[in-house]
């Protein structure tokens, strides 16, 4: 391949075009009016070979026009028929020319060649990976000494990791999640460039308040993430991936956090987190957090650096940096000597860091104190040695116990909070997941169609053929009993799989009105009901499925009469995907509850799952908890909420002698409210509690 045909980006200029002169005064403005396309004229030649990836090619070549080095990357000849690598290269091109910060190596165009291969060039930086330079630093010393913990090259990687985390943390408060960090996707330019790479399988997710208030709009990518790189599933290097996305859950800031902390394990210790030849069990090793302490594999390194990589390698997103800049603040500060958020340090260092910044005072209050030592220590030395050791030893076994116990305490704590936070990505999962196939043009037509005449077979079965289609689209994705359609009306039109339901009008039911229980069928309040317009998605209370007979909770979207951006558009239908109570990815040592009355016998601490209970019905329902766990549940959800008047990080989850509702064994356990922080407040709260047994 020699040349690359010529680009033609829609609205955007050639960087070598001179500017046009100014207009003269008195000039008819007309004559110089902007013509309403350009196109920009260049050839780039001269292509050699630099690197490949999983998802393209990259050449260095020269470009004819302003007569410069530039890199231009294709998508593999192997891809170009798979619509989803097409999509993500295309997002990568398009995430990278839009993403403005230094740390993003800048994009000059895209285009097709002659075979309408798709490519995109861009700035060529000489230099290395930071992957290579680790290599490089731990290759001259098979381990750093003491003294080199403040060597130049250590501190150049570390001021390179700073950079890092501002640009990550530049494109989180754009609403983009990189989602394959490490040390392979930055490049250190010979000149002191840091730059962050290899955006393939960044995405856009929904920015809460901690990501607003720098003032940067949202980026919506104009061509997608893809069906297949959307939802998190596998993607990224398994070494340096989050529990939560080795999980398959939705991809978050958290998740780049995590991932920047494995990148600064690897600077620290010359080695990844997680090493095993067996993909599955290195799966298992991030999901449940087995690594060695840094310390463990470098034993001199700064506790306060090891403290800062393990805060942001926590288990749980919530004990991780809130923001990848928190994390660049602490490491800058462990470079300027200054105290880091994440290692109380002993007095001892205090100390020390004083010492080195008052030398003189020091040097003074030093010689005071050797005497003052001097005199006293040799009178009391000799009487309180025996006593010493005794109480020592006391104090010892004393102290074993206790960091035992608090331990037990705080491992119980930490994995309710991991459940309750994975059960709020699962039902965040599925209403995004609603809400993007809702606003399929194709499914709006055909509901427009459905709603002339609901009870109409034929005007319904475009609606079933296209459920089918999204249905067996995500069966792999999120676990569930059925997909079905209400019209306006509420009545079902389509069902997946199908069943005697379709045609029955379900107007009376919560997930399509949304006002928190079932109406009586039949009823004028029933019969004038209209699909819930107070919120854009809904999970119901529990009810009995007339198809099945078991107890189910429905998650469901409205499906409206035009695109997102149409003012005052109407809502024509309703979206759902039902599950069944006992279906809930929790595990054998969890139980699922509902804090609210429901609309079974108007009572709240219904248990939603247990291992040991099963499918119930309306006839044989489900245990409920007991009464004072119950108000010690609910006290905890509005504390979380941030309506208990308490501090939500000093509020204790553990309930000693708590009784499980269906075995009525007596056993510690910590509970742990659901809630959906990505969602607003009504949303939130999703009433449900997880409690975790030991």
């Amino acid at each position: 391949m020699e040349d690359a045909e010529r680009i033609e980006p829609p609205q955007t200029l050639d960087p070598g075009v001179p500017s046009p002169p100014s207009v003269p005064q008195g000039a008819h403005a007309g004559n110089d009016r902007p013509p309403d396309q350009l196109s920009v004229d260049g050839k780039i030649t001269e292509l050699k070979f630099h690197a490949k990836g999983g998802l393209g090619v990259v050449y260095v070549a020269k470009d004819q026009r302003l007569q410069r080095q530039v890199a231009v990357k294709f998508i593999h000849e192997h891809l170009l028929d798979n619509d989803e690598c097409r999509q993500r290269f295309e997002l990568e091109a398009e995430v990278t020319g839009r993403l403005e910060h230094p740390g993003v190596v800048p994009l000059y165009g895209v285009g097709r060649d002659e075979h309408q291969r798709l490519f995109y060039y861009m700035r060529y930086i000489d230099g290395t990976t930071l992957e290579e330079s680790i290599r490089k630093l731990y290759g001259i010393e098979q381990s750093l000494e003491r003294s080199d913990w403040q060597g130049l090259e250590f501190r150049r990687l570390l001021t390179s990791f700073v950079s890092v985390c501002k640009t990550v943390a530049y494109a989180h408060n754009r609403g983009i999640v990189h989602r394959d960090l490490k040390p392979d996707n930055v490049m250190l330019g010979r000149f002191g460039e840091t730059i962050v790479v290899d955006w393939g399988l960044a995405v856009p997710v929904v920015r809460d308040e901690r990501f607003r208030i720098s003032g940067e709009h949202t980026l919506l990518p104009a061509s997608g993430s893809g069906s297949g790189s959307s939802s998190g599933q596998g993607v990224g290097t398994p070494a340096y991936m989050s529990p939560e996305q080795t999980s398959g859950l939705a991809p978050t800031p958290a998740s780049d956090v995590y991932s920047l902390g494995a990148t600064l394990y690897k600077i620290i210790t010359g080695r990844t987190p997680f090493q095993s030849k067996n993909i599955h069990d290195l799966r298992s090793r991030v999901i449940e957090g087995k690594f060695s302490r840094p310390s463990q594999v470098q034993p001199q390194v700064p506790r306060a650096l090891e403290a800062i990589c393990l805060k942001a390698m926590a288990l749980s997103p919530a004990d991780r940096y809130d923001t990848a800049l928190d994390l660049a603040q602490d490491v800058e500060n462990f470079l300027g000597d200054s105290p880091v958020v994440a290692y109380q340090e002993p007095m001892s260092q205090r100390m020390f860091r004083w010492a080195r910044r008052h030398r003189m005072a020091a040097q003074a209050s030093l010689l005071g104190l050797v005497g003052i030592l001097l005199v006293s220590g040799i009178a009391s030395v000799w009487l309180g040695n025996m006593a010493h050791s005794q109480h020592l030893a006391r104090e010892e076994t004393e102290r074993a116990r206790l960091s035992a116990e608090s331990a037990r305490r705080d491992n119980l704590q930490s994995s309710a909070r991991f459940l309750a936070r994975s059960l709020a990505y699962e039902i965040d999962l599925r209403w995004r997941i609603l809400e993007a196939e809702a606003n399929s043009a194709q499914l709006r037509e055909r509901m427009l169609a459905a709603n002339g005449d609901p009870q109409n077979v034929e005007l319904r079965q475009p609606v079933q053929s296209w459920l089918e289609k999204r249905f067996i689209a995500h069966r792999d994705a999120t676990k569930c009993l059925s997909w079905f359609i209400t019209a306006r009306d509420g009545t079902q039109v389509a069902r997946v799989p199908e069943a005697a339901s379709i045609g029955n009008n379900y107007a009376h039911r919560d997930y399509f009105h949304g006002l928190g229980r079932d109406l009586q069928p039949g009823s004028p309040e029933a019969e004038q009901a209209k699909p819930f317009a107070d919120r854009d998605v809904h999970m119901s209370a529990a009810y009995e499925s007339t198809n099945t007979h078991t107890l189910m909770v429905a998650f469901s979207v409205p499906i409206y009469d035009a695109p997102p951006e149409t003012v005052d558009r109407q809502r024509i239908g309703v979206l759902c995907m039902a599950v069944e109570l006992g279906h809930f990815p929790i595990g054998r040592q969890a139980i699922l509850i509902d804090t609210r009355d429901d609309q079974l016998e108007g009572k709240p601490g219904l248990v939603l799952h247990h291992a040991e209970m099963g499918l119930r019905s309306r006839e044989e329902l489900p245990p409920r908890m007991d009464s004072q766990t119950l108000k010690f549940a609910q006290r905890l959800r509005s504390v979380r909420m941030g309506n208990g008047g308490e501090s939500s990080a000093e509020t204790s989850s553990l309930r000693v002698g708590f009784i499980d509702p269906v075995t009525r064994q007596v056993c510690l356990a910590a509970i742990e409210p659901v809630i959906i922080q990505a969602r607003d407040t009504a949303i939130a709260d999703t009433g449900w509690v997880v409690v975790v047994k030991e």
